[in-house]
């Protein structure tokens, strides 16, 4: 299960390399265009906004694969092992109903976006929307594995 979640979270490594480079390619052709050519593209601003949206919900899913979300850590070691074990345990179910909510809620805002048109790139609203229960399904996926590993290490980590 492990090298498949690995398998996960590189793919997603690389797409959020491609979101970014079309986020900075929009971008940079939106300066270009507007204070060098002086002819404005519409069409930009909002394919940086979506490719924005889509790279901060995915990226936060990657980084919960990497461990690198902010922690109280000055906080938890205030605690013995065994109190830090619990807390990590309610943490993660915490967690764990917080992205079930987003997926669900998630699914229910871009089944509604479908019938809605972007302004300029005429794509349907659903489709970027579809990235918040993507990301609560992948940021459960990250959580389950991080748990998993910190039940082999038998919670030293923690």
């Amino acid at each position: 299960m492990g090298k498949l979640i690995d398998y996960m979270n590189f793919a997603m490594k690389h797409l959020l390399n491609l979101i970014l480079a079309v986020l900075t390619t929009a971008v940079f052709a939106q300066v270009i265009f507007r204070f060098v050519i002086k002819q404005p593209l519409a069409w930009t601003e909002e394919l940086a906004v979506y490719s924005l949206v889509w790279l901060t919900f995915l990226g936060a899913a990657y980084a919960m694969s990497l461990k690198a979300h902010i922690g109280v850590e000055f906080f938890m070691d205030l605690f013995p092992l065994w109190a830090r074990q619990i807390l990590f345990v309610i943490a993660t179910i915490v967690s764990i109903v917080f992205y079930v909510i987003m997926i669900v809620q998630g699914y229910s805002l871009a089944q509604q976006g479908m019938a809605q048109l972007s302004p300029v790139l005429r794509i349907p609203m659903g489709w970027i929307y579809s990235v918040i229960p993507l990301s609560g399904f992948f940021l459960i996926v990250n959580v389950l594995g991080t748990f998993a590993k910190e039940l082999k290490s038998g919670g030293k980590t923690v």
